[in-house]
């Protein structure tokens, strides 16, 4: 792994790991750089963008501007080690002193000797990780399809309730609608039914006024000529002196203790003449009125009234 000095800026540092790195991996024998977990481990990071610029290579430097570089290796099988070494410290230092750091030391230490029969340990965990994240985007698609369709049938779903909502929204307003209609119907024909009724019940009770005024006035017109009769008779019994009682009897008018005067009697029989016409014409319109309230319900009318005032009139005063 590459270390950064302070005194150091970590461009240089970095490019001189990649120098180093580049150098060493050129060299037959050499297998892979670092160790084989640290390039287990390497592999991961970089599949997830965490590898660093130079695995298996470290850079050091001091105050007297002197550069050490470890590189840590894997050597192929059947490679001898102090060859590949030595080859790779040439190697190494051929590429850093273009840098001019100075006095360039490199250190090599070997990991592992990797033999035709070995498991490449990093293959297998670059392509478990590969599998890793191929599964990973497989399960993130088939979430991402799944999620897109609920969020479809929702709309779908939410489009359904909401024609659904406005047909019962339409129907319930035909239905107001309608039942508005037959409430009025209904109502103007109860309104022109009692205003029938009304009509039929003034109609009546004028006419019955009107029968009853005729016939009070019929039989006030024959009472006046019965009276004028009576009066004609009265006055020719007064001439004669004599006035027939109720049993039959003469009556002296002249004399007070058969009666007294005629005119008296006269306008007794007179009184008794316009009660009864007043008793019957009362009997009258109260059968009319009565009449009128089962026609017209309880509804007053003025025609009423008019029969009642005409037989107040007609009803003798004493």
């Amino acid at each position: 792994m590459t270390t950064i000095d302070a005194t150091i800026d970590p461009p240089d540092l970095d490019a001189a790991a990649s120098l180093a790195a580049t150098a060493a991996g050129s060299v037959p024998g050499v297998h892979a750089l670092g160790s084989l977990l640290g390039r287990a481990s390497d592999a991961v990071r970089e599949r997830v963008g965490l590898a660093s610029t130079a695995p298996g290579v470290k850079i050091d430097t001091d105050r007297a501007d002197s550069v050490t570089a470890t590189i840590s290796l894997v050597v192929d099988y059947p490679h001898k080690l102090h060859e590949v070494s030595d080859a790779v410290r040439t190697a190494v230092r051929t590429a850093l002193e273009p840098l001019g750091r100075g006095r360039i030391d490199v250190d090599v230490v070997v990991t592992g000797v990797f033999g035709p029969f070995d498991r490449d340990v990093v293959d297998e965990t670059e392509q478990k990780a590969d599998a890793a994240g191929d599964r990973a985007r497989e399960i993130a698609g088939a979430a991402k399809e799944k999620a897109d369709a609920a969020g479809n049938r929702a709309r779908e779903i939410a489009g359904e309730a909401k024609q659904r909502a406005d047909a019962a929204s339409t129907a319930v307003r035909e239905r107001t609608a309608d039942a508005a209609a037959v409430v009025r119907e209904k109502a103007d024909d109860a309104a022109k039914a009692l205003g029938d009724a009304k009509d039929a019940a003034s109609d009546l009770a004028a006419g019955a006024a009107a029968a009853a005024g005729e016939f009070a006035r019929q039989n006030a017109e024959a009472t006046r000529r019965e009276q004028a009769q009576a009066d004609i008779d009265a006055a020719d019994r007064a001439t004669e002196g004599l006035e027939p009682t109720d049993e039959g009897s003469a009556l002296d008018t002249s004399d007070p203790a058969q009666g007294g005067r005629a005119d008296v009697r006269v306008d007794d029989e007179r009184a008794d003449v316009r009660d009864v016409v007043a008793e019957a014409l009362e009997d009258a319109a109260v059968d009319i009125a009565i009449a009128a309230d089962e026609v017209r319900a309880d509804d007053e009318t003025p025609a009423t009234d008019e029969v009642q005032s005409v037989v107040e009139d007609e009803r003798p005063q004493n």
